[in-house]
């Protein structure tokens, strides 16, 4: 539900207001207003009174648009074992003379064609009806929407469907049909000849994908979206990147001959071929719109919450600077490329669908197309789901699903019309399942038929789509001249062939990455400890906390709340001490608001805080409605409070595809327990720890994981640092010369001055970097763990290491205790119990990776008399950081020995 907010709360500098469109959802952040639900007129009374009367006839055309799937002309190779569709037998209806009249007003809707044959009014006979019903869905396309709980989307259906009078084709429209074909065929051909041992995971008995694709592109492109954001896994990626989206062909074959695509010089590794990308701007009738297809890992369906991500993003800039009024949807879509085993198998699939709806998650529906090879790897249809269609998962949100035989590309190509059309109407998801063959294995070097040899006994027996398409155009006289068909095949194989010898002399791009919004940053080779200077002006920080907790004066506060939370704010605030964790995260956000950053916090309650801590937004006591206060300081940024759903593959994964558009905009994601982050390890492993280092795209993607040995059980009380240092490339030589930077950052802050610090510099360096911040939980409201306005003004900075303040003789030091995290407060507790405050330093590793050797190593030359170095952990041996930081520490330590306690 939406609550419609006056403009004038929410202002541009000078008064404007920011955007005509800006509603409050319930859950409290700012969202876009989406379109109004369609509606088609009520019926009137006469065509009541003759659905009335012809009940029969309705009950019929209602079973075809509901059953008429089952009956339909869908399977290329006919392998899918279907049983007769008994509801659609007129006699079931009491149907059975053809030559009855009836009367269609309110029951069906007929088309020009029909028109023609119902003597020019609504009246016709029961073989003309029964005729229409079968041609509209009993044919190569089929359509599933019964299933949608609005009638008015259903009622569209109807009207789409039945009265769509499908217009004959242009010869400039088929033979674009056969050109894209083509394309495809001949690069899958020559491909196989000139690299015979590479997987190439081509596109061979699927090509009708390219055809759907570029009658998306060109029916976005003619309706005013700018910019579409793809992903999809490897098959038939390289035909998409090479032929649609101009990636070179040079650039193709420089690779495939083992050479990196990635620029001479760069310390990424690169990643396989069929894991490339583009982002050309495409030009349909002059019409632009770019396509940013994105870098996917080999775990399929997990670029899917990604790519929604990025397209949310993208949506959010354009909605936030558009002069006039526009709706979610309206210049940004999302298209999703699925296989259908991965579809139905891969969980990320039923979270990603559990995002598209909701406020902080949609981006005006994503279009998904199934690339339905019928066979998963070596698994067939009935071994690899439980449901009758692949495409059965997106009923779970009631997405309509379009069937189309992938053997007639006409067909795909008018598909994608009622699509498109569905999409830009409704701003929801839709699926298109493709029907096709994978006319090779799994990929071109394996053998399909040990274990399918029916299949493919009938596939290697079938002509190629673009050959029984261009037989098709030669029979209707599409071509002026009869050399024309071979003439196209001649001109894209000589094009490749120029390609591969252009392959020898190829350089990719040095500053391809960094374009865009990214103009101006630098990817940082070597590991630098230069500080970042994070501090803030006093009087702004004043402003920013006492604006955290201002909510207008018509929103009724929590008692508790207001003594506990605002009250102690203002207190602590007038104050300058005593501050405590979650007022040191509210003024990192709001100062880099006023620095013109967006900020997005997203995780499972993270208005309030899992530990009740937060309360970046404030609820009415009596309307609820809800308010982000820090989006009241009359800025033109704002803190968007993400209050996600109990999922965190997708949900990760989608902030992560949020970092990738702009480097501008501080994107955290909370666990609600650190361990929680384990649901999510695929986006971790694939995205975050080696986006960089495999396809050079920074992220300064935050992670909050909340830890500590509290009482929680085993499960809450750990965030696996261990998986996380394990994970980082920093070398176990910590004087190695050639120490590259390291992959993320982990830090672990005893002060809330330290974590204001780390958020700031996020966004202040000149580089991005994934941070993963091991969290407190007792710390947050504790008396001990809170710092001053001073320790966050100008001329401070994070600091990786804290040495210990309160040795006065470092002379005097036995045994120096290093330590990471909150178990440090219970170390200053035991020191003080045995009297040991003289004898024992407590030094504090702030940030785990990259390890801080020159902060370690000048703490430790403080301490001459030292006689015994301990690594202090909550942890057992075989967890914590103990693995990661004994190896280094050894080698700053004298004798190199640091002993271990738990």
């Amino acid at each position: 539900m939406l609550r419609a907010i006056s403009c004038n709360i929410i202002k541009k500098p000078k008064g404007r207001s920011l955007l005509k469109t800006r509603f409050y959802h319930d859950d409290g952040v700012f969202g876009y207003r989406v379109p109004k639900e369609f509606k088609l007129p009520d019926y009137t009374e006469q065509e009541l009174a003759n659905r009335m009367k012809h009940g029969g006839l309705l009950r019929m055309v209602q079973a075809y648009r509901t059953h008429g799937h089952e009956g339909a002309q869908l399977d290329p190779l006919d392998i899918m074992k279907r049983k007769e569709v008994l509801a659609l037998k007129p006699e079931r209806y009491g149907l059975e003379k053809q030559d009855d009249r009836y009367n269609l007003a309110g029951i069906l809707h007929v088309n020009d064609e029909m028109q023609s044959n119902t003597s020019g009014g609504e009246e016709a006979d029961f073989k003309t009806i029964l005729n229409h019903l079968q041609a509209v869905y009993c044919g190569k396309i089929a359509y599933e929407f019964m299933h949608l709980p609005s009638a008015s989307e259903r009622r569209w259906w109807y009207h789409a469907v039945e009265s769509w009078q499908k217009p004959e084709l242009t010869v400039t429209q088929k033979k674009r049909i056969h050109e894209m074909l083509v394309k495809s065929e001949v690069f899958d051909q020559f491909l196989a000849k000139k690299f015979p041992n590479v997987k190439r995971y081509g596109l061979e008995g699927a090509e009708s994908m390219m055809v759907a694709l570029d009658r998306l592109f060109e029916l976005s492109a003619v309706n005013g979206v700018q910019d579409i954001v793809i992903g999809m896994p490897h098959r038939g990626r390289l035909n998409l990147l090479c032929d649609l989206l101009e990636y070179p062909y040079a650039a193709l074959f420089h690779k495939m001959k083992g050479r990196s695509e990635l620029p001479e010089g760069t310390f990424a590794s690169g990643d396989v071929i069929s894991h490339l990308t583009n982002n050309p701007n495409l030009d349909y009738h002059g019409k632009k719109v770019h396509v940013s297809l994105l870098h996917n890992p080999s775990h399929l369906e997990a670029i899917n919450p990604v790519a929604m991500g990025k397209a949310r993003a993208k949506q959010t800039e354009l909605l936030a600077s558009a002069e006039s009024s526009c709706n979610l949807g309206d210049r940004v879509m999302c298209i999703q490329i699925h296989g259908d085993a991965a579809f139905t198998g891969q969980g990320v699939v039923m979270e990603s669908f559990g995002l598209s709806n909701l406020p902080h998650y949609s981006s005006g529906g994503s279009v998904h197309i199934v690339v339905n090879n019928q066979l998963g790897y070596t698994t067939p249809a009935q071994n690899a789901r439980s449901s009758a269609y692949c495409s059965d998962i997106g009923k779970m949100i009631n997405v309509p699903i379009v069937h189309v035989n992938g053997d007639y590309p006409e067909d795909v190509a008018k598909a994608l019309d009622v699509v498109f059309e569905y999409r830009n109407k409704f701003r929801k998801d839709i699926i298109l399942d493709l029907m096709c063959y994978r006319r090779w294995g799994h990929n071109e070097l394996d053998e399909p038929a040990f274990t399918q040899p029916q299949m493919y006994n009938n596939i290697r027996h079938r002509t190629s789509v673009p050959k029984s398409y261009e037989k098709k155009l030669v029979q209707e006289s599409v071509f002026a001249a009869e050399n024309e068909p071979e003439a196209v095949r001649k001109r894209y194989s000589d094009e490749l062939e120029q390609g591969l010898k252009q392959a020898e002399s190829y350089k990719p791009s040095p500053d391809y990455h960094l374009q865009g919004n990214w103009k101006g940053l630098e990817h940082i080779k070597v590991h630098s400890s230069e500080q970042v200077e994070t501090g803030c002006d006093l009087e702004l920080l004043k402003k920013v906390g006492q604006a955290s907790v201002s909510a207008p004066d018509d929103i009724k506060i929590h008692s508790r709340l207001q003594k506990y939370h605002i009250d102690q704010r203002l207190k602590k605030i007038a104050q300058g001490h005593s501050l405590d964790w979650a007022t040191a995260e509210a003024l990192a956000f709001g100062s880099l608001l006023k620095q013109d950053m967006d900020v997005r916090i997203s995780g499972q309650d993270v208005g309030r805080g899992t530990f009740s801590q937060r309360h970046a937004m404030f609820v009415c006591q009596e309307t609820e409605r809800t308010v982000i206060p820090l989006n009241h300081m009359n800025n033109k940024h704002y803190l968007e409070v993400a209050n996600s759903p109990l999922s965190e593959f997708a949900v990760l994964g989608f902030e992560y595809g949020m970092s990738l558009e702009s480097p501008n905009r501080l994107v955290l994601w909370e666990a609600q327990f650190g361990d929680f982050f384990n649901g999510a390890q695929i986006i971790i492993d694939t995205f975050l720890s080696s986006g960089e280092s495999k396809w050079l795209r920074q992220s300064g993607l935050v992670m909050l994981l909340p830890h500590g040995q509290d009482g929680a059980g085993p499960e809450h009380s750990s965030s696996r640092v261990e998986r996380f240092l394990q994970m980082s490339n920093d070398p176990f030589d910590i004087n190695y010369s050639e120490r590259q930077a390291t992959n993320w950052h982990i830090v672990n802050c005893t002060t809330p001055a330290q974590y204001f610090h780390v958020l700031r510099r996020q966004m202040l360096r000149k580089y991005r970097k994934p941070l993963v911040v091991i969290s407190p939980k007792s710390l947050l409201k504790s008396p001990v763990a809170v710092s001053s306005l001073e320790e966050m003004g100008p001329g401070t900075s994070f600091q990786p290491v804290l040495g210990d303040s309160t040795i006065e003789d470092a002379s005097q030091v036995e045994k120096v205790v290093f330590v990471s995290g909150k178990f440090y407060y219970d170390l200053v507790k035991e020191r003080e119990h045995r009297g040991m405050k003289n004898r024992m330093a407590l030094v504090r590793i702030e940030e785990l990776s990259p390890f801080p050797k020159n902060e370690l190593r000048k703490e430790i030359e403080k301490y001459q008399q030292a006689s015994e170095f301990v690594w202090c952990q909550e942890e057992p041996q075989n967890a914590g950081a103990y693995a990661f930081m004994s190896p280094r520490l050894n080698q700053l330590i004298p004798e190199g020995k640091v002993s271990f306690f738990s």
